[in-house]
C-alpha cells in the first residue's frame, strides 16, 4: 500500500468524484482511477460504488477512510519532526472553534503562532454542529485542535486542556417579573419560551438535561447559531435563556437570575487527539493558548 494510493483514495472519498479528486491532487483522472483499482485489488474489497451519476463509499471504503487519514497524518508528522530540527516547524495545523468565542483572543493567538512558526500552514474553521461537530471532526482527523465546551472532565480518545469553567444562569429582560429575583426554580419556568443554540451545542445539551431532570419540557422560541446574539433576543422579549456570563450582555437591558438548584457548569477547553506525543505544531499551538486568554469569568 503506497502513500500516493492513500492520498488518491482520501481525495476521491472527500470529493465523491474522480474528476475533482484528480484536479485536487494535480493528477490525470486515469492515474487516480488506476491507483484506486490497484488499492482495491491489494485490499481484496471494493472501496467505491461507481455509476454514471455518482460515486459513493462502500462499507470497506467507509472503514478505511479514518485509517487512511491517520496514516497520512503520521507520515506528515514524521516529516515535520525531521524538518523541524533542520529549519523550524513545518506542516499544517487545522484548528476548529466555537461561534462567538471571546474568552480567547483568536486573532491574536493565530497571529502569534504564525509569527513564530511561518512554516506551518494554519487554517481556522467553525463547526456548524457546535461541540459535537468539533469532536466528530477531531476523531475523523479533519481537525488537529479544537476549542470545545464540555461537561465531562474527560472525553474518550481526546486530550483536554481546560481554559475556564462557566456557571450558567437564567437571563431575562430587564422588565420581566423574574428580574431582580435572586433565584428561580425550573418549575417556575415551565410556561416560558426560550432562546437557545441548536441540538449538538454544549449549552443546548446541558440546558435540555437540566430541565429534563426537573421534569420540564421547554418551548424553544428561537434557535441561534451564535451564543453572543442571545442577549439581544432576550432583551427583545422573545424568550428567556440559560447561558453562562456573556461579554455580549454589556449594552443590553437584561438581568441574570440564578437557577435553583444551580444549572450544571461546563468547561471551555482545547481538545486534541490522544497519542504518544502531540505533533510539534499542535504542541506549539497549545503552549500559546494561555497567553491569549482574555477572560475566564465570561464567555
Amino acid at each position: 500500500m503506497e502513500q500516493r494510493q492513500l492520498q488518491y483514495f482520501v481525495a476521491v472519498a472527500e470529493e465523491l468524484s474522480f474528476t475533482r479528486a484528480a484536479q485536487r491532487t494535480h493528477a490525470v483522472q486515469s492515474t487516480v482511477s488506476a491507483s484506486i483499482r490497484a488499492l482495491e485489488r491489494h485490499l481484496g474489497a471494493p472501496l467505491f460504488e461507481r455509476s454514471t451519476s455518482k460515486v459513493a463509499l462502500t462499507e470497506a471504503g467507509t472503514a478505511l477512510l479514518p485509517e487512511a487519514r491517520r496514516a497520512l497524518d503520521a507520515l506528515d508528522q514524521a516529516r515535520a519532526v525531521v524538518a523541524g530540527l533542520r529549519e523550524g516547524l513545518t506542516g499544517s495545523l487545522r484548528v476548529g472553534t466555537l461561534s462567538g468565542l471571546t474568552a480567547v483572543d483568536l486573532p491574536g493567538l493565530v497571529s502569534d503562532f504564525r509569527g513564530r512558526h511561518p512554516g506551518v500552514r494554519l487554517s481556522l474553521s467553525m463547526a456548524a454542529g457546535g461541540t459535537d461537530g468539533l469532536l466528530a471532526a477531531l476523531r475523523a482527523r479533519e481537525l488537529d485542535v479544537a476549542f470545545v465546551a464540555v461537561q465531562a472532565a474527560s472525553v474518550p480518545d481526546l486530550h483536554l486542556e481546560p481554559i475556564a469553567e462557566f456557571q450558567p444562569r437564567l437571563l431575562v429582560p430587564a422588565g420581566h417579573p423574574l428580574a431582580g429575583r435572586t433565584a428561580v426554580s425550573p418549575a417556575a419556568l415551565a410556561d416560558e419560551p426560550f432562546i437557545d443554540l441548536p441540538p449538538g451545542f454544549c449549552n443546548r445539551i446541558r440546558t435540555d438535561n437540566d430541565f429534563r431532570r426537573a421534569g420540564i419540557v421547554r418551548t424553544i422560541a428561537v434557535e441561534v447559531s451564535d451564543i453572543t446574539t442571545i442577549p439581544g433576543y432576550v432583551e427583545a422579549g422573545i424568550g428567556l435563556a440559560l447561558v453562562p456570563p456573556l461579554a455580549a450582555e454589556d449594552g443590553h437591558r437584561v438581568s441574570p437570575v440564578d437557577l435553583d438548584p444551580p444549572a450544571a457548569s461546563w468547561t471551555l477547553a482545547t481538545a486534541s487527539l490522544i497519542g504518544p506525543t502531540p505533533s510539534p505544531p499542535v504542541r506549539a499551538f497549545l503552549d500559546l493558548v494561555d497567553a491569549h486568554v482574555v477572560r475566564r469569568d465570561r464567555y
